[in-house]
């Protein structure tokens, strides 16, 4: 009798957050909304749940699947792997079913926070033209004669740039600056320590640029959180010596996100919270647009230690460039890019939404950006046209975390 009563107080605890989280905060599991036991029992044992809406919402936002699944060789969770769709996200269905209505976010039916990961903030570094001479010969050898082409001609560009004193990867006050003609602000996530080389070829350079990146960033009026590097997100006190580091230049680091999406919902994202987090927007798949927590609102991670969600807004990452670019992941050119996009945002009109897209500094430059740069500026626009809005993701976290019952920074 007793572990049935402690059971009953989990499946409550658990069910009030899944209904609260949806703004259900009057329904009750099992009076208004139906308690089907062993669905909850399925939940127990890592299955997805059948016959409880309620049940498989915390199956999919608890991330229940996750556990012990397959990962790839830097950790990630890959969609492919995934029972949901993530471009039909069962939490939202959900919402429909109960006929509750969606977060509105001032006027807007929905909200995009425009993001920025700082992987490499100089190009032509020594490192840097020598992998671009590589990547020429490699692409040039293998008969991949678009690539090469790209490839030689950005080095033809690098006298010049020496001559200018620039950079193709330096762009960051005129981006936030034709964010701003667009009516929009972002958020940039900024590395603060190189401890793989994953994190890029370049520390010393990352090292010696990062003040005048972040002063850059700060006058022009952006945010900066911070882009955990690859072992923070195994090594908890190092991503803490990060945001430290990082604070020194611009003051309190409320935003972060990890660097290669190495999230673990299981390991490392309640944890930012007691880091001093007040956002993470790392819950994205790597090799598919939408939402891989099945909702598309921001929400508050669930601790299953200590059963109870945790005191952290998760913006879910719903959009980043190099899943439609890159070659290992979809491979597309950007106007083949673009509908997919397009279509996202028509969801988002239609059923409401609160994520962030990630479209990588590096892609701005319109010599060599292949037309990534104008599709970024054409979603900015295109969210617009279909009543959404675009701010940055602290704008986001702070409006979701007064409905979602912590307390804003």
């Amino acid at each position: 009798m007793t572990g049935a009563v402690a059971m009953s107080e989990r499946v409550e605890r658990r069910a009030r957050w899944v209904l609260d989280t949806l703004g259900a905060r009057d329904l009750r599991l099992g009076e208004d909304v139906p308690y089907r036991p062993d669905a909850w029992e399925q939940v127990d044992r890592g299955e997805l749940p059948e016959g409880d809406d309620v049940a498989a919402a915390f199956f999919h936002l608890a991330r229940i699947e996750e556990i012990g699944a397959p990962r790839d060789r830097h950790g990630r969770f890959f969609a492919a792997s995934s029972c949901l769709d993530p471009l039909d996200p069962p939490v939202e269905r959900l919402r429909r079913e109960l006929g509750l209505s969606v977060p509105w976010y001032g006027t807007a039916r929905f909200v995009v926070a425009l993001t920025h990961d700082v992987d490499v903030p100089w190009r032509w570094t020594r490192i840097g033209m020598l992998g671009a001479a590589a990547r020429l010969k490699g692409h040039a050898l293998a008969g991949r004669a678009g690539p090469a082409l790209h490839e030689a001609r950005g080095l033809a560009r690098v006298p010049l740039h020496r001559l200018r004193g620039s950079d193709p990867n330096w762009r960051f006050a005129e981006i936030v600056a034709e964010e701003r003609e667009h009516g929009s602000g972002s958020t940039f996530f900024v590395m603060a320590g190189h401890g793989h080389r994953a994190d890029g070829a370049a520390p010393e350079a990352y090292e010696r640029l990062r003040p005048r990146l972040v002063e850059t960033l700060v006058a022009a009026g952006a945010e900066v959180g911070l882009h955990g590097s690859y072992l923070a997100a195994e090594e908890l006190d190092r991503l803490a010596t990060e945001r430290a580091m990082l604070a020194q230049l611009e003051g309190p680091i409320i935003g972060h996100r990890y660097h290669y999406l190495r999230v673990d919902p299981q390991r490392n994202l309640v944890p930012l919270a007691r880091i001093g987090f007040h956002y993470d927007t790392s819950l994205g798949f790597p090799d598919a647009l939408g939402f891989r927590a099945g909702i598309a609102h921001p929400f508050r991670p669930w601790d299953l230690e200590q059963e109870k969600p945790a005191d952290l807004v998760e913006v879910p990452l719903a959009v980043m460039d190099a899943t439609l670019a890159e070659e290992r992941y979809e491979g597309l050119s950007a106007a083949a890019a673009k509908p997919r996009i397009l279509a996202l945002l028509d969801w988002a009109a239609e059923h409401g939404g609160g994520f962030s897209i990630l479209w990588h500094p590096e892609r701005f430059d319109a010599p060599s950006a292949r037309g990534w740069d104008r599709l970024y500026f054409d979603v900015i626009d295109a969210v617009a046209e279909r009543g959404g809005v675009c701010v940055t993701a602290r704008e986001l976290a702070g409006t979701a975390a007064d409905w979602l019952g912590i307390p804003a920074a």
